[in-house]
C-alpha cells in the first residue's frame, strides 16, 4: 500500500512539473456555487465567430472542476453552456481560478484581464437578461434604459487598460459588437408587444448606419455570425419598409449583404450561411446561388465547411454537376477539372506506392493510346506525400507516363480524395463533356467495360 500510494505521489509531482515547465498550457480551476450541478462541464472555444465545444471533464461532488490545455489561439473561451456568462481569457501559460454562479461569475483579483471580462459581464447582463426565453420584458420596460445602459457601456470602454494591448483590443471590439447585437437580438424575441417605427430609440439608427464588419475581428467573439445574422435582418428590414410590396426579398437581402457588410470573408460566411446551407438539394438553385456567392468563399475554412455541406445534399449520381478540383503539374502549374470542359475526360487516383495502381499503368498506357485522337483527356492524380514529389516526377518519366499529371496538395486530403470521399485506390472516374458526372467508380483499364464506357460517352 505504501508502495502505491509513493508511485502515486511520484506520477503527481511529475505531471505537475511538467505542467509548469510549459509556458504553452493554460489552466483553468473553478468551482460551481449553485445547489445543484450537472455532472459534466464543457469548454468552449471561439471558431469563425461561434462557440465550438473544446473538451468537457466531469464535475466534482463539492463542485469543482478544472480543464489544462493550450489554447489556440489567445482569446475567448467560454465556460457552461454555449450562451453562459462565464466567458473568459485565455492565453499561454495563464492560471485562472474561477467561480460559477447562476447568473455570474468571479476570478482572482490579481486576475486583471478576467477581472475586466467580469465587469463587463456584470454590465451587459440587464440587456442580456431581457433576451433570455424565461423572461417576459418588452419595449416598454427595455427602451427606456437603454441611454442609460449605453452610457455605462461608453464609461466601461475608456476604462479599459490592462497593460495587454492584445486583450485591451479584444474587448473593446467586443463591448461595441456584443451591445450593439444584444439590441438587435432584442428586437427578435418573441414578445407580447413589439415596437412600432415611432416607438424605436434613436440609437438604433446612429449604430446601424455606421461603418460595419470592415475587417474579420467579429469572427473572434462567439456571436460574430450570429451578430452578422441580426445585424442583415435589421437592416433589411430598414429597406423593405421603403419598397413596395412586391419586391424581392432574397435580392434585397443579397444586396444588403453586399452593400453592408465591407469584408469580403464576413461576406462569404453570411451567403454561405444563409443562403447555400439552407439549400435541401443540389439542384439548379442551389448551383445558381452557388455562382452569386463563390466570389466571396475565399478562406480554407469556408471551402471545408461547404465541402461538407455539398456531400450531404448530392448523389454523385449520372448527370450531377462534377464537385471540381484542383493538382498541380510537374512544373508547378495549377490546373483544375473545369479546365477541361468539352471534352470526357477520365481521371485516374493513385500514388507511387499503391501496387494495384502500378499494375494499371500498361492497361491505362493502351486505353490512353486507342483514344488518342479522340475528344478525351487523360488525368492521373497522385496523393503522394509532396516529400515524395521527386519520387513522383521520377516515375513519370521511368514509365513514360503520358496524359495530364497532377499531385494533390495534401496525399489523402488533397481536394479530390475530400470532395469525394476516397479512401482507396487505384479510383477512376470519367465526367462527361458538360463537367457532370458519368461515374466516380469506374472499372479500371484493365477492364474492357471502361473503354465502352468512354466510346459511349464519346458519341453523346
Amino acid at each position: 500500500m505504501k508502495k502505491i500510494l509513493l508511485t502515486v505521489i511520484y506520477m503527481i509531482v511529475c505531471i505537475s512539473f511538467a505542467f509548469t515547465q510549459s509556458s504553452d498550457l493554460a489552466i483553468v480551476k473553478g468551482k460551481i456555487l449553485k445547489k445543484s450541478f450537472p455532472e459534466f462541464i464543457s469548454l468552449y472555444k471561439v471558431v469563425n465567430g461561434d462557440a465550438v465545444l473544446h473538451s468537457k471533464v466531469q464535475v466534482a461532488k463539492d463542485g469543482s472542476f478544472g480543464f489544462i490545455f493550450t489554447p489556440e489561439p489567445a482569446g475567448f473561451y467560454r465556460i457552461g453552456e454555449r450562451n453562459s456568462q462565464t466567458r473568459l481569457y485565455v492565453s499561454p501559460g495563464k492560471n485562472i481560478s474561477v467561480q460559477v454562479t447562476d447568473t455570474s461569475f468571479t476570478v482572482q483579483p490579481s486576475d486583471v484581464e478576467n477581472t475586466k471580462l467580469q465587469e463587463w459581464s456584470n454590465l451587459i447582463w440587464r440587456l442580456k437578461k431581457a433576451n433570455q426565453l424565461a423572461e417576459n420584458f418588452t419595449y416598454k420596460e427595455i427602451f427606456p434604459i437603454i441611454p442609460e445602459l449605453e452610457k455605462q457601456k461608453n464609461s466601461f470602454y475608456s476604462s479599459i487598460n490592462s497593460r495587454n494591448a492584445e486583450f485591451d483590443n479584444l474587448l473593446k471590439g467586443l463591448v461595441n459588437a456584443e451591445f450593439e447585437y444584444e439590441l438587435y437580438h432584442f428586437l427578435y424575441m418573441p414578445r407580447e408587444a413589439h415596437p412600432t417605427e415611432n416607438d424605436m430609440p434613436e440609437i438604433y439608427n446612429r449604430v446601424s448606419n455606421s461603418l460595419h464588419f470592415a475587417t474579420t475581428e467579429a469572427m473572434k467573439y462567439d456571436f460574430g455570425q450570429a451578430f452578422l445574422n441580426t445585424f442583415i435582418q435589421f437592416k433589411v428590414g430598414q429597406i423593405a419598409k421603403k419598397l413596395a410590396k412586391d419586391f424581392n426579398y432574397k435580392d434585397v437581402v443579397f444586396n444588403t449583404c453586399l452593400e453592408s457588410i465591407k469584408n469580403d470573408t464576413l461576406k462569404g460566411w453570411y451567403l454561405m450561411n444563409n443562403t447555400l446551407l439552407r439549400s435541401k438539394a443540389y439542384d439548379q438553385t442551389y448551383r445558381d446561388n452557388f455562382a452569386k456567392v463563390s466570389p466571396y468563399i475565399l478562406t480554407t475554412d469556408q471551402k471545408e465547411v461547404l465541402i461538407k455541406f455539398e456531400k450531404s445534399i448530392r448523389t454523385f449520381s449520372d448527370g450531377e454537376q462534377a464537385m471540381n478540383f484542383e493538382g498541380s503539374s510537374v512544373d508547378g502549374k495549377k490546373i483544375s477539372l473545369t479546365d477541361f470542359k468539352g471534352k470526357v475526360v477520365l481521371v485516374d487516383v493513385w500514388a507511387t506506392w499503391c501496387a494495384p495502381c502500378k499494375k494499371e499503368i500498361p492497361s491505362l498506357k493502351k486505353l490512353e493510346e486507342e483514344f488518342q485522337s479522340k475528344n478525351i483527356v487523360f488525368i492521373s492524380y497522385s496523393i503522394d506525400e509532396l516529400k515524395d514529389l521527386n519520387k513522383w516526377k521520377k516515375m513519370i518519366v521511368d514509365e513514360k507516363l503520358k496524359g495530364i499529371q497532377l499531385i494533390g496538395d495534401a496525399a489523402w486530403k488533397s481536394p479530390i480524395c475530400t470532395n469525394y470521399s476516397i479512401t482507396g485506390i487505384p479510383r477512376f472516374m470519367v465526367f462527361n463533356k458538360n463537367g457532370k458526372i458519368v461515374t466516380i467508380d469506374a472499372p479500371r483499364p484493365s477492364n474492357p467495360e471502361l473503354k465502352v464506357l468512354l466510346e459511349k460517352e464519346l458519341l453523346k
